[in-house]
Protein backbone atom coordinates (compact mmCIF):
# COMPACT_ATOMS: atom_id res chain seq x y z
CA UNK A 1 0.00 0.00 0.00
CA UNK A 2 1.56 3.57 -1.25
CA UNK A 3 0.86 5.87 2.06
CA UNK A 4 0.24 9.35 1.40
CA UNK A 5 -0.85 12.42 3.63
CA UNK A 6 -4.49 11.48 2.58
CA UNK A 7 -4.16 8.48 5.18
CA UNK A 8 -2.51 10.00 7.50
CA UNK A 9 -5.06 8.84 10.57
CA UNK A 10 -3.43 5.56 9.79
CA UNK A 11 0.42 6.31 10.33
CA UNK A 12 -0.78 8.20 13.09
CA UNK A 13 -2.17 5.07 14.57
CA UNK A 14 0.87 2.41 13.77
CA UNK A 15 3.03 5.32 15.17
CA UNK A 16 1.33 5.07 18.72
CA UNK A 17 0.76 1.38 18.39
CA UNK A 18 4.58 0.44 17.78
CA UNK A 19 4.05 -0.62 14.32
CA UNK A 20 4.95 1.70 12.33
CA UNK A 21 8.06 1.22 9.62
CA UNK A 22 10.72 3.72 8.71
CA UNK A 23 9.10 4.93 5.05
CA UNK A 24 5.79 5.32 6.88
CA UNK A 25 7.82 7.23 9.69
CA UNK A 26 9.35 9.26 7.60
CA UNK A 27 6.18 10.55 5.66
CA UNK A 28 4.41 10.87 8.84
CA UNK A 29 7.38 13.43 9.92
CA UNK A 30 7.00 15.38 7.06
CA UNK A 31 3.33 15.81 7.69
CA UNK A 32 3.80 16.91 11.16
CA UNK A 33 6.56 19.39 9.62
CA UNK A 34 4.18 21.13 7.38
CA UNK A 35 2.24 22.97 9.93
CA UNK A 36 1.02 23.54 13.11
CA UNK A 37 -2.16 22.34 12.54
CA UNK A 38 -1.08 18.82 11.78
CA UNK A 39 1.09 18.84 15.06
CA UNK A 40 -2.46 19.93 17.06
CA UNK A 41 -4.55 17.39 14.89
CA UNK A 42 -1.21 14.62 15.95
CA UNK A 43 -1.58 15.93 19.74
CA UNK A 44 -5.33 15.29 19.92
CA UNK A 45 -5.33 11.69 18.54
CA UNK A 46 -2.87 11.28 21.16
CA UNK A 47 -5.02 11.80 23.92
CA UNK A 48 -7.72 9.73 22.04
CA UNK A 49 -4.99 7.24 22.22
CA UNK A 50 -4.01 6.96 25.59
CA UNK A 51 -7.30 6.75 26.71
CA UNK A 52 -8.42 3.81 24.43
CA UNK A 53 -5.28 2.23 25.43
CA UNK A 54 -6.29 2.82 29.24
CA UNK A 55 -9.79 1.38 28.35
CA UNK A 56 -8.59 -1.94 26.56
CA UNK A 57 -6.25 -2.78 29.34
CA UNK A 58 -8.96 -3.24 31.92
CA UNK A 59 -12.39 -3.59 29.85
CA UNK A 60 -14.10 -6.98 31.53
CA UNK A 61 -16.77 -7.36 28.88
CA UNK A 62 -16.79 -7.33 24.45
CA UNK A 63 -18.82 -4.24 23.54
CA UNK A 64 -21.19 -3.12 20.70
CA UNK A 65 -18.66 -0.32 19.27
CA UNK A 66 -21.26 0.09 16.07
CA UNK A 67 -23.73 0.81 18.25
CA UNK A 68 -21.57 3.42 19.35
CA UNK A 69 -20.75 4.67 16.14
CA UNK A 70 -24.11 5.30 15.25
CA UNK A 71 -24.46 7.57 18.49
CA UNK A 72 -20.82 9.42 18.36
CA UNK A 73 -21.10 10.18 14.46
CA UNK A 74 -23.74 13.76 15.11
CA UNK A 75 -20.84 14.23 17.94
CA UNK A 76 -17.72 13.58 17.12
CA UNK A 77 -16.88 16.65 14.71
CA UNK A 78 -16.31 19.92 17.47
CA UNK A 79 -13.89 18.98 20.14
CA UNK A 80 -13.10 21.72 23.17
CA UNK A 81 -9.93 23.78 22.96
CA UNK A 82 -9.05 26.53 25.78
CA UNK A 83 -12.46 27.08 26.41
CA UNK A 84 -13.43 27.32 22.38
CA UNK A 85 -15.13 24.96 20.38
CA UNK A 86 -12.59 24.16 17.20
CA UNK A 87 -13.96 22.69 14.77
CA UNK A 88 -11.89 19.40 13.73
CA UNK A 89 -12.73 17.14 10.81
CA UNK A 90 -12.54 13.37 10.59
CA UNK A 91 -12.38 10.15 7.99
CA UNK A 92 -14.56 7.51 8.78
CA UNK A 93 -12.00 5.59 9.87
CA UNK A 94 -10.93 8.20 12.84
CA UNK A 95 -14.68 8.66 13.48
CA UNK A 96 -14.72 4.52 14.39
CA UNK A 97 -11.78 5.10 16.40
CA UNK A 98 -13.33 7.74 18.18
CA UNK A 99 -16.97 5.81 18.88
CA UNK A 100 -14.54 3.24 20.36
CA UNK A 101 -12.35 5.33 22.75
CA UNK A 102 -15.84 6.82 23.86
CA UNK A 103 -17.63 3.65 24.46
CA UNK A 104 -14.48 1.68 26.39
CA UNK A 105 -14.10 4.74 28.46
CA UNK A 106 -18.37 4.91 29.43
CA UNK A 107 -18.00 1.31 30.26
CA UNK A 108 -15.07 0.85 32.34
CA UNK A 109 -16.98 3.23 34.63
CA UNK A 110 -19.98 1.54 34.62
CA UNK A 111 -18.85 -2.01 34.69
CA UNK A 112 -15.78 -1.70 37.28
CA UNK A 113 -12.96 0.69 37.83
CA UNK A 114 -9.74 0.15 37.36
CA UNK A 115 -7.26 -1.19 39.62
CA UNK A 116 -4.20 0.06 36.97
CA UNK A 117 -2.90 3.53 36.90
CA UNK A 118 -3.94 5.46 33.87
CA UNK A 119 -0.75 5.00 30.93
CA UNK A 120 1.58 7.20 29.96
CA UNK A 121 2.04 7.46 26.16
CA UNK A 122 5.18 9.64 24.80
CA UNK A 123 6.42 9.89 21.66
CA UNK A 124 8.86 12.47 20.07
CA UNK A 125 9.52 13.87 16.44
CA UNK A 126 12.78 16.15 16.50
CA UNK A 127 13.27 16.83 19.95
CA UNK A 128 13.97 14.98 23.16
CA UNK A 129 11.72 14.70 26.30
CA UNK A 130 12.20 13.58 30.08
CA UNK A 131 9.57 12.91 32.11
CA UNK A 132 9.24 11.05 35.81
CA UNK A 133 6.70 8.21 35.78
CA UNK A 134 4.21 7.14 38.72
CA UNK A 135 6.69 4.61 40.55
CA UNK A 136 9.16 7.73 40.58
CA UNK A 137 11.64 6.13 37.68
CA UNK A 138 12.71 8.81 35.48
CA UNK A 139 13.06 8.35 31.41
CA UNK A 140 14.71 10.07 28.45
CA UNK A 141 13.09 9.53 25.27
CA UNK A 142 15.49 10.26 22.18
CA UNK A 143 13.93 11.94 18.88
CA UNK A 144 11.38 9.50 16.77
CA UNK A 145 10.57 7.01 19.63
CA UNK A 146 7.84 6.51 21.54
CA UNK A 147 6.86 4.52 24.78
CA UNK A 148 3.71 3.46 26.62
CA UNK A 149 3.20 2.26 30.54
CA UNK A 150 0.96 -0.46 31.36
CA UNK A 151 1.64 0.00 35.52
CA UNK A 152 -0.92 -2.15 38.30
CA UNK A 153 -0.21 -3.55 41.52
CA UNK A 154 1.76 -6.45 40.17
CA UNK A 155 3.90 -4.84 37.41
CA UNK A 156 5.48 -1.98 35.42
CA UNK A 157 5.81 -3.04 32.18
CA UNK A 158 7.17 -0.43 29.27
CA UNK A 159 6.55 -0.87 25.59
CA UNK A 160 8.94 1.05 23.66
CA UNK A 161 10.56 1.82 20.46
CA UNK A 162 13.69 3.63 19.64
CA UNK A 163 15.82 4.51 22.17
CA UNK A 164 15.48 5.87 25.97
CA UNK A 165 17.54 6.18 29.12
CA UNK A 166 15.83 4.85 32.16
CA UNK A 167 17.12 5.42 35.89
CA UNK A 168 14.22 3.13 37.46
CA UNK A 169 12.69 2.91 40.90
CA UNK A 170 13.96 0.11 42.86
CA UNK A 171 10.87 -2.07 43.96
CA UNK A 172 11.81 -5.46 44.62
CA UNK A 173 7.94 -6.73 44.36
CA UNK A 174 7.35 -4.94 41.36
CA UNK A 175 10.15 -5.84 38.54
CA UNK A 176 10.11 -3.14 35.39
CA UNK A 177 10.06 -4.70 32.15
CA UNK A 178 10.28 -2.77 28.88
CA UNK A 179 9.63 -4.67 25.73
CA UNK A 180 11.07 -3.37 22.37
CA UNK A 181 10.56 -5.81 19.55
CA UNK A 182 11.36 -9.14 20.49
CA UNK A 183 13.38 -8.32 23.71
CA UNK A 184 12.61 -8.07 27.03
CA UNK A 185 14.91 -6.29 29.47
CA UNK A 186 13.80 -6.71 33.27
CA UNK A 187 14.93 -4.88 36.11
CA UNK A 188 14.10 -4.19 39.84
CA UNK A 189 16.10 -0.52 39.94
CA UNK A 190 18.80 0.65 37.84
CA UNK A 191 20.22 2.96 35.52
CA UNK A 192 20.51 1.93 31.81
CA UNK A 193 20.12 2.98 28.12
CA UNK A 194 18.08 0.96 25.16
CA UNK A 195 18.65 1.62 21.64
CA UNK A 196 16.80 0.50 18.73
CA UNK A 197 16.67 3.72 16.81
CA UNK A 198 20.62 3.62 15.68
CA UNK A 199 19.42 0.15 13.95
CA UNK A 200 15.89 -1.09 13.47
CA UNK A 201 17.42 -4.74 13.31
CA UNK A 202 19.10 -4.45 16.87
CA UNK A 203 18.24 -3.71 20.26
CA UNK A 204 21.45 -2.28 22.40
CA UNK A 205 21.42 -2.14 25.90
CA UNK A 206 24.01 -0.32 28.10
CA UNK A 207 24.00 -0.76 31.69
CA UNK A 208 25.63 2.42 33.94
CA UNK A 209 24.24 1.24 37.49
CA UNK A 210 22.91 -1.96 39.11
CA UNK A 211 21.97 -5.28 36.96
CA UNK A 212 19.78 -5.79 34.18
CA UNK A 213 18.21 -9.21 32.55
CA UNK A 214 18.28 -9.38 28.58
CA UNK A 215 15.80 -12.00 27.22
CA UNK A 216 14.74 -12.90 23.20
CA UNK A 217 13.18 -16.26 23.05
CA UNK A 218 14.90 -18.51 25.22
CA UNK A 219 17.83 -16.68 25.45
CA UNK A 220 18.83 -15.24 28.42
CA UNK A 221 22.11 -12.86 29.79
CA UNK A 222 22.37 -11.19 32.60
CA UNK A 223 24.46 -7.94 32.55
CA UNK A 224 26.01 -5.90 35.25
CA UNK A 225 27.07 -1.75 35.14
CA UNK A 226 29.86 -1.55 32.58
CA UNK A 227 28.20 -4.03 29.87
CA UNK A 228 26.26 -3.71 26.96
CA UNK A 229 24.31 -6.22 24.83
CA UNK A 230 23.71 -6.31 21.49
CA UNK A 231 20.51 -8.40 20.55
CA UNK A 232 20.18 -9.31 16.79
CA UNK A 233 16.07 -9.73 16.67
CA UNK A 234 16.51 -11.95 13.34
CA UNK A 235 18.97 -14.75 14.61
CA UNK A 236 18.14 -13.85 18.55
CA UNK A 237 21.25 -13.85 19.26
CA UNK A 238 23.09 -11.80 22.20
CA UNK A 239 26.83 -10.44 21.56
CA UNK A 240 27.96 -9.24 25.17
CA UNK A 241 30.64 -6.39 25.77
CA UNK A 242 32.19 -4.24 28.23
CA UNK A 243 31.01 -0.44 27.48
CA UNK A 244 33.76 1.48 25.68
CA UNK A 245 35.62 4.57 27.84
CA UNK A 246 33.86 6.93 25.44
CA UNK A 247 30.17 5.78 25.88
CA UNK A 248 28.55 8.35 27.05
CA UNK A 249 25.38 6.45 27.12
CA UNK A 250 23.44 8.75 28.41
CA UNK A 251 25.07 11.68 26.52
CA UNK A 252 22.22 12.32 23.76
CA UNK A 253 19.59 13.85 26.22
CA UNK A 254 22.44 15.47 29.15
CA UNK A 255 24.45 16.21 26.48
CA UNK A 256 27.54 15.55 28.81
CA UNK A 257 30.81 14.37 27.34
CA UNK A 258 33.72 12.65 29.68
CA UNK A 259 36.24 11.78 26.79
CA UNK A 260 39.65 10.42 28.65
CA UNK A 261 42.00 9.63 26.50
CA UNK A 262 39.68 8.93 23.51
CA UNK A 263 40.64 8.79 19.79
CA UNK A 264 38.61 11.05 17.80
CA UNK A 265 37.70 7.93 15.42
CA UNK A 266 34.88 6.72 18.99
CA UNK A 267 34.52 10.70 19.45
CA UNK A 268 33.12 11.71 16.07
CA UNK A 269 30.24 8.97 16.29
CA UNK A 270 28.52 10.07 19.44
CA UNK A 271 28.45 14.02 18.74
CA UNK A 272 27.38 13.27 15.43
CA UNK A 273 24.25 10.72 17.01
CA UNK A 274 23.88 13.08 19.72
CA UNK A 275 23.45 16.83 17.45
CA UNK A 276 22.53 15.21 14.33
CA UNK A 277 25.21 16.25 12.53
CA UNK A 278 27.71 14.65 10.35
CA UNK A 279 31.04 14.69 10.51
CA UNK A 280 33.98 14.17 8.24
CA UNK A 281 37.66 13.70 8.96
CA UNK A 282 39.10 14.41 5.60
CA UNK A 283 42.26 13.08 6.68
CA UNK A 284 41.96 9.50 8.17
CA UNK A 285 44.53 9.65 10.32
CA UNK A 286 42.95 12.04 12.61
CA UNK A 287 40.74 9.29 13.68
CA UNK A 288 43.98 8.82 15.83
CA UNK A 289 44.22 11.88 17.89
CA UNK A 290 43.42 11.28 21.25
CA UNK A 291 40.63 13.55 22.92
CA UNK A 292 41.61 14.15 26.72
CA UNK A 293 38.04 17.05 27.30
CA UNK A 294 34.81 17.24 28.95
CA UNK A 295 31.73 19.35 27.30
CA UNK A 296 29.03 20.57 29.74
CA UNK A 297 25.95 21.46 27.63
CA UNK A 298 27.68 22.72 24.99
CA UNK A 299 26.55 23.98 21.20
CA UNK A 300 28.12 21.98 18.37
CA UNK A 301 29.70 24.57 17.35
CA UNK A 302 31.49 25.16 20.20
CA UNK A 303 32.60 21.75 20.57
CA UNK A 304 33.76 21.48 16.86
CA UNK A 305 35.96 24.52 17.33
CA UNK A 306 37.55 23.31 20.61
CA UNK A 307 38.69 20.04 18.93
CA UNK A 308 40.15 22.39 15.71
CA UNK A 309 41.70 24.32 18.01
CA UNK A 310 43.41 21.63 20.26
CA UNK A 311 44.72 19.95 16.81
CA UNK A 312 45.83 22.56 15.02
CA UNK A 313 43.26 21.33 12.48
CA UNK A 314 41.07 23.42 9.66
CA UNK A 315 37.43 23.49 10.40
CA UNK A 316 34.26 23.93 7.79
CA UNK A 317 30.92 23.66 7.82
CA UNK A 318 27.93 24.09 5.86
CA UNK A 319 23.90 23.42 7.22
CA UNK A 320 24.83 20.46 10.10
CA UNK A 321 27.96 19.93 8.22
CA UNK A 322 31.52 19.74 9.58
CA UNK A 323 34.47 18.78 8.07
CA UNK A 324 37.92 18.67 10.28
CA UNK A 325 41.45 18.83 8.38
CA UNK A 326 45.19 18.84 8.85
CA UNK A 327 48.03 16.79 9.98
CA UNK A 328 47.51 13.50 12.03
CA UNK A 329 48.86 13.23 15.65
CA UNK A 330 51.88 10.54 14.68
Amino acid sequence: MQYTFENIDELIAKRFAGEIGEAEDAILDRWLSASEANQQYFGQMQRLWQKAAFAQGVLSRPLDVDAALARTKSKIQQIPAQGKAKKVFMNPWWIGIAASIMLLAAAIWFFQGSSSETPVLLATIENTVRDTLSDGSRVALNQHSSLSTEFSKKQRRIKMRGEAYFDVAKNPEKPFVIEVQKVEVTVVGTRFNVDNRSDSTKVVVSVEEGRVKVQIGRQIEFLNAGEQATIDCSSGEILRSQLLPSGNVKAWFDRRFVFDDVPLSEVIPILEKTYNVQIELKNKDLGTCRLHTRFNNESIERIMSLIAETFSLQIESNNGRFSLDGAGCG
